[in-house]
C-alpha cells in the first residue's frame, strides 16, 4: 500500500488569521513597542516611530535572504562574531629561486639578469576552464 508524501514541508500553519505564530509575535512586540511610544511620547514622535517599528516588524516576518529569514541570519551573523575562532595556516615549503650571476670581465659593466616570461591567463583560470570542460 502506497502512502501519498507531503510535497511542500517548507510551508508553515497559518495561526492566526494570514500568519504564522512567529510572524504574528513579530507584530504582536512592534505593536507593544507602540503602545508604549502612544502613552509616553508626544504625537509626531509616536507617528515616526509607528513607521519604523512597523517595517522593522515586517521585515523580520516576511523577508527572505537566500531562502533564509531575517532573525536566523541575525542569530547566526552574532554567533560568528561572538564565537572562538580557529584559524589554521600551514606555510607550504615554497622553492627559493636566485638569480644566477656571471662574474663580469670589463671592469663597471652591468651584470644583465634573466627574463621572466609573462603568462597571458593565470593558471587558476585555466584550470576552471578544464573543470568545466570535464563537468559537461
Amino acid at each position: 500500500m502506497e502512502y501519498p508524501l507531503p510535497q511542500f514541508l517548507e510551508i508553515k500553519p497559518k495561526i492566526v488569521g494570514p500568519f504564522t505564530f512567529r510572524q504574528f509575535l513579530y507584530f504582536l512586540a512592534g505593536g507593544l513597542i507602540l503602545l508604549y511610544f502612544y502613552f509616553t511620547k508626544p504625537w509626531q514622535t509616536f507617528l515616526l516611530m509607528t513607521v519604523i517599528v512597523m517595517t522593522i516588524s515586517a521585515i523580520l516576518a516576511f523577508v527572505k535572504v537566500q531562502g533564509y529569514p531575517i532573525p536566523t541570519l541575525i542569530v547566526r551573523a552574532f554567533g560568528f562574531l561572538f564565537k572562538s575562532k580557529i584559524y589554521i595556516w600551514k606555510k607550504g615549503s615554497v622553492p627559493t629561486y636566485s638569480f644566477p650571476q656571471t662574474p663580469s670581465k670589463e671592469p663597471g659593466s652591468r651584470v644583465q639578469m634573466p627574463t621572466i616570461k609573462k603568462t597571458r591567463k593565470s593558471r587558476l583560470q585555466e584550470l576552471s576552464k578544464m573543470v568545466e570542460i570535464h563537468q559537461k
